[in-house]
């Protein structure tokens, strides 16, 4: 007849092929919310703001977890979430300015402590509009989009500190697929 305890054991410990299969669903589904909310995470790029190097559209893995052990480097790709609407909007920008440090943008270049910043991923030609000067507390970033011309970044809502950058772009999944590579300057 019916048997308690063998019912119970067979939910605890297994009761076939189907019971087993959606035991390691359940466990593969926590598994990946939690890397979703605090490791790795996918997006999509929407708006022209980073174009030439990502499109709209393209789908972006973040690492979140990288910024909790390090700092963001100059030339990161990051998502960050926007400083006047930190629960909504969120943005991808490259790091430019690091903290302590004068970011000048002026004839189309962008001056770092007073030398200009080479920056060989923008197509030759690139125009760089809102000029102006700021400098970086000791907790923050300059981020700029690399198409100049369309993008909201800090020269309109000026610098941002690590607390709104969620993490570093380390890939593009599709429709291309490459690993983004931190650009090395010289200044």
């Amino acid at each position: 007849m019916f048997n308690r305890e063998s019912v119970i054991g067979k939910i605890v410990y297994g009761g076939g092929f189907v019971f087993d299969f959606a035991r390691w669903l359940v466990i593969f589904g926590i598994l990946l919310m939690i890397s979703h909310y605090f490791i790795i995470t996918i997006y999509i790029v929407d708006g022209l703001s980073m174009d030439p190097t990502f499109k709209s559209g393209e789908v972006g893995v973040l690492n979140k977890a990288v910024y909790h052990f390090s700092d963001p480097e100059r030339g990161d790709v990051v998502v960050v979430k926007y400083p006047g609407d930190p629960d909504k909007k969120r943005y991808v920008k490259r790091v430019i300015g690091m903290p302590g440090e004068k970011i000048e943008v002026k004839n189309n270049l962008v001056y770092v402590n007073n030398k200009a910043l080479i920056e060989g991923y923008l197509p030759k030609g690139t125009i760089t509009i809102k000029e102006g000067s700021w400098q970086l507390d000791s907790d923050d970033y300059f981020l700029m989009g690399d198409n100049r011309l369309n993008s909201n970044d800090s020269r309109y809502f000026g610098p941002v500190e690590k607390r709104f950058i969620i993490g570093k772009t380390i890939w593009i999944l599709a429709p291309r697929f490459f690993s983004v590579v931190t650009p090395t300057y010289i200044l």
